[in-house]
């Protein structure tokens, strides 16, 4: 028999009754079930916000439950809206035993830190604050399944063990070693209960404890999906044959560009059925959310192919698979990604004119304050550094927390043993910017791609900030003003995309003004 790996987004997990009906779809068709699950939508951030009320405080047992008192609020709205008698009884009951476990460990405790910038000796208890979400889920999906008439296998307490080399350095690799043991050790311990009935659903939380920060620190958000990779990885060596490691959304899968951000009218996204794992990594490092990029790297690492599939559209089974394949397609890239959550940082040092090593001295800055770059752009005395920012307004207020202690660092630089200060004006933060990315192999050999898009973005106005073109061509990123980038992707989407020929003949007259104009002046 068959296994899949479904994991099931927050989003989904609070149509309970949407997941019911995808695992009857996956029965029908004969399937091994197992689920990783998220915690239900903006329950990861209401445990964050928690932490952030208890943060420096002598806080009482009245103190936690105050700032837990969104959490309850939203786990009771989920019970409320699916369950029924015993069924509904055992759901609460389950979460005030399971929070009373919580609070009294808060309470022995008495130390917390704000969820994204860590303090040493505060890591144990914040991942279990933050495990809550997916225990909670994790339980009340068992039971809703129960309420149903299915069979259902639960593992708790997935915890790593041994992240450290000798030295006491973390590494990945043991990390990646002791998250496989810790999903080893609970289908091991799942084993004495469970009837070995292929129609048991076994269900996993997405987040596994004990990881050196915690895994929100660790894994990044989006941790659920490295959880899924990982599970499917440790049943392939269990000997399950893996049919599929799916992430359920809402979407089908990678498009031209996102739907949402289209003219349905004009323009219609074009939905890939298979991609490479690698240009997969290229679109989440753009800016996508829609696979958490360690689950991607992972996933190419072992060999393990994902689908991605809208858990509302299962019948016809129709999606994007990430595989080892690169098939191409007639347009000039493979899609396009915005964020519009994007800070820059230029730094303005003379000496960089002709003293090695000042990208990688301030790149370290960077990273000391666990921030992520996604654009170098140097110019001489002066260098760009592009910053994505979560789509979360709290978790992004705390990066730029984070970036105004990367801009005081930024004064006084180390480079070859030398020290070198940088006035505060020579430090400019910019937080009106977005990018936007065109990726895909297409662009491969395809002479004039870079040309023919900024003479697009040229035509139409749309200023270009900073631009990045690696020799792979497998990505072209872009910074541009906020303001333009919903217009810069539709422009692009007809014009390469959809071939709208009216968008085309205006661009042909704006390049053709633009060319007269500069003609002109050549002239004088």
């Amino acid at each position: 028999m068959n296994t899949t790996v479904n994991k099931i987004g927050g989003k989904n997990m609070l149509q309970l009754d949407v997941v019911l009906n995808a695992i009857n779809i996956f029965e029908e068709r004969g399937e091994k079930i197992v689920l990783v699950v998220s915690a239900f939508e903006k329950v990861t951030n209401k445990l964050y916000k928690a932490m952030d009320d208890l943060n420096e405080k002598d806080y009482s047992e009245d103190d936690i439950n105050k700032a837990f008192e969104t959490v309850k609020t939203a786990h009771d709205a989920v019970i409320e809206k699916s369950f029924e008698g015993e069924y509904k009884t055992e759901a609460y009951t389950a979460y005030e035993s399971m929070f009373a476990v919580l609070r009294q460990a808060l309470v022995s405790h008495k130390q917390i830190s704000k969820v994204l910038m860590p303090v040493v000796n505060s890591y144990e208890i914040r991942d279990q604050v933050i495990g809550f979400g997916e225990d909670m889920s994790r339980t009340l999906l068992g039971v809703y399944l129960r309420q149903n008439g299915k069979h259902v296998q639960t593992y708790g307490d997935v915890k790593c063990k041994k992240t450290t080399e000798k030295g006491g350095k973390v590494s990945n690799r043991k990390i990646e070693k002791g998250i496989h043991a810790a999903i080893r050790k609970s289908l091991e311990r799942g084993k004495e209960t469970d009837t070995k009935d292929d129609k048991t659903i076994r269900i996993f939380g997405g987040h596994v404890g004990g990881t050196p920060r915690g895994i929100s620190i660790d894994q990044g958000r989006g941790y659920s999906d490295v959880t899924g990779v990982d599970v499917a990885i440790v049943l392939r060596e269990e000997g399950e044959n893996i049919k599929a490691t799916r992430f359920l959304k809402d979407v089908r899968g990678v498009y031209t560009a996102n739907p949402k951000k289209l003219d349905g009218k004009k323009s219609a996204a074009v939905l890939h059925e298979d991609i490479s794992v690698k240009i997969a990594l290229e679109i989440a490092g753009a800016g996508s959310k829609l696979i958490n990029p360690r689950a991607l790297s992972r996933a190419l690492k072992h060999k393990i192919p994902l689908e991605i599939r809208d858990i509302n559209n299962l019948r016809d089974d129709k999606g994007t698979s990430i595989s080892g394949k690169n098939l191409l397609t007639r347009h000039a890239f493979k899609t396009i990604v915005t964020n519009m959550n994007v800070d820059a940082i230029t730094i303005d040092i003379p000496e960089m004119a002709d003293e090695a090593g000042f990208i990688a001295a301030i790149s370290a800055i960077f990273a000391k304050h666990g921030i992520s770059i996604d654009g170098v752009f140097p110019e001489g005395t002066s260098i760009t550094f592009s910053i994505p920012l979560p789509e979360d307004e709290s978790d992004r207020n705390v990066e730029r927390e984070k970036l105004q202690a990367v801009i005081k660092d930024l004064k006084t630089i180390e480079v070859n043993d030398e020290q070198y200060n940088v006035d505060d004006d020579d430090i400019e933060l910019d937080q009106s910017r977005a990018s936007i990315s065109v990726v895909g192999k297409e662009m491969h050999d395809r002479v004039g791609i870079l040309a023919n898009i900024s003479g697009v973005f040229s035509a139409f106005g749309i200023n270009i900030t900073a631009v990045v073109h690696g020799r792979k061509q497998n990505r072209i990123h872009f910074l541009i003003d906020k303001q333009d980038c919903q217009r810069a992707e539709q422009l692009l989407h007809s014009i390469f995309v959809d071939g709208d020929s009216e968008v085309i003949r205006e661009f042909i007259e704006r390049r053709s003004e633009q060319t007269k104009a500069l003609t002109a002046t050549f002239r004088s």
